[in-house]
């Protein structure tokens, strides 16, 4: 009974841990692009956690980190956010001791997907809510695609070096041994 508890507690505070990084390379670590967006490094910190915990934890600190980011950054799109993030861990495993399988190294693509329309129907909808037309919603929705877009690339390229990175040092099975 003991080593389970001591497991979930460990879980605990890995998701944590991946909540707090998450947040602050979203909030404060940007980079502006010339379409008017920000590209950050927190995005990558999601898929990692998801490849690192099981999928309960996952879910909950990237849509905790992510929503804190939000909180003090843009509090205007939290909601948004904390599904949208919480949808990108689903596409990834944690099941193998590498964090850089095959299948999650293509997650990237529909995880990627996920944030491009998730961000930009959150925009048409907020539009919409503000009092907008229709044409100015979808214009808007549209107009967030290509920041969205670069956003997710370099979020994918992060993740595939970060977790070349953390394989060949044995970060994951080094740090989850008895998980």
């Amino acid at each position: 009974m003991k080593k389970k508890s001591s497991d979930r507690t460990l879980k605990i505070i890995i998701a944590a841990m991946f909540s707090a990084m998450i947040a602050v390379l979203t909030a404060f670590l940007q980079i502006k692009t010339p379409t008017g967006g920000y590209v950050h490094l927190g995005d990558a910190v999601i898929y990692i956690a998801a490849c690192f915990l099981p999928m309960p934890y996952a879910v909950a600190a990237s849509a905790i980190g992510g929503g804190l980011a939000d909180l003090l950054v843009y509090p205007e799109t939290l909601i948004y956010t904390v599904i949208i993030k919480a949808i990108n861990t689903l596409f990834f495993s944690s099941k193998s001791e590498k964090i850089l399988t095959k299948r999650n190294a293509l997650m990237v693509i529909p995880s990627g997907i996920v944030t491009i329309i998730g961000y930009s129907l959150s925009k048409f909808i907020r539009v919409m809510l503000a009092g907008g037309n229709i044409q100015s919603a979808f214009a808007d929705a549209l107009w967030k695609m290509p920041e969205n877009s670069i956003q997710a690339v370099c979020s994918a390229s992060a993740f595939i070096i970060i977790a070349l990175t953390f394989d060949k040092a044995g970060i994951k099975k080094r740090m989850l041994h008895d998980i």
